[in-house]
């Protein structure tokens, strides 16, 4: 079984050393001097550029606007193979930055995030809303942006590349340190050989104020209406890993899910989380 893949701690060092902290730093040697004299490095635009052309053309981005899609969610945990809890995974996006999640767990439990540009929240089964705070809001209004690929520019608050690096299973990545508007720092990693996004690494804080190493990957880029797009996404954290796998991918939908917010959810302050005006 694949589900433990991840993209090798050669790739968390270089992370380390590009001023991360707290990643892979027990195992981050100081950066030694050959490091200075690396071949020249595409420039980050460059790689987004591409990266945009591989899923599809940004004439293909735009010509959607809304996307439903529907599938898994699997959690396993360390020493297991067999998923320790399966659920149904459906989620509802639509431009410029509505979101709809719903993650059901038969016989246990329903969740369901929605974002409607303005504010957060989540409801537990049929219990009362409650508003999304911090990094809970920070990802949500950044992973609500339809047009993210596309938009980079606006999007992140500075992208460079760092660093190429070989990987026995995917070949050549190119890492991009992206900085997001909140000051947080990720690794995006491209392939080199298709332009596509294959991992985003970071870090998260967890409600219990812990701080947290993610890896990310993207896998099984499927095209659906001229755009590729990727069904099957893993995260490794804290020794556990979820899988996404997507087995209906709908774009341009005609029956969006209305969004009501509840009376007690005010506008959230978003403003940290993205472009100043």
């Amino acid at each position: 079984m694949h589900v433990r893949r991840t993209i090798g701690i050669a790739v968390l060092t270089s992370i380390g050393l590009m001023g991360m902290p707290a990643l892979a730093q027990d195992a981050a040697p100081a950066q030694p001097e050959a490091q200075e004299e690396k071949k020249d490095l595409p420039k980050a635009s460059d790689v987004f550029d591409r990266h945009i052309e591989a899923l599809g053309g940004i004439d293909a981005i735009k010509a959607i606007d809304s996307r439903r899609l529907s599938g898994r969610i699997k959690i396993f945990v360390p020493g297991n193979e067999t998923p320790a809890v399966t659920g149904i995974l459906r989620l509802a996006a639509k431009a410029p930055d509505k979101i709809v999640q719903e993650i059901i767990i038969p016989g246990q439990s329903t969740q369901k995030r929605v974002f409607d540009g303005k504010a957060g929240w989540l409801i537990v089964d049929d219990g009362e809303p409650t508003a999304l705070v911090g990094e809970d809001l920070e990802r949500f209004t950044v992973s609500s942006r339809f047009y993210a690929e596309a938009d980079y520019e606006t999007h992140f608050k500075s992208i460079e590349t760092v660093d190429v690096q070989e990987t026995p299973e995917q070949g050549n990545l190119v890492m991009v340190r992206v900085e997001h508007h909140s000051g947080r720092a990720e690794a995006y990693l491209f392939s080199e050989e298709t332009g596509l996004l294959v991992a985003v690494v970071g870090q998260r804080q967890t409600p219990q104020g812990q701080t947290l190493q993610f890896q990310r990957t993207y896998e099984n880029y499927t095209e659906f209406d001229g755009m590729k797009f990727s069904t099957v996404i893993r995260e490794l954290a804290g020794g556990q890993i979820i899988e996404l796998e997507f087995s209906n991918v709908e774009n341009n939908v005609d029956d969006f899910p209305e969004i009501e917010r509840p009376a007690n959810i005010l506008d959230a302050d978003i403003s940290a989380y993205q472009k100043s005006e």
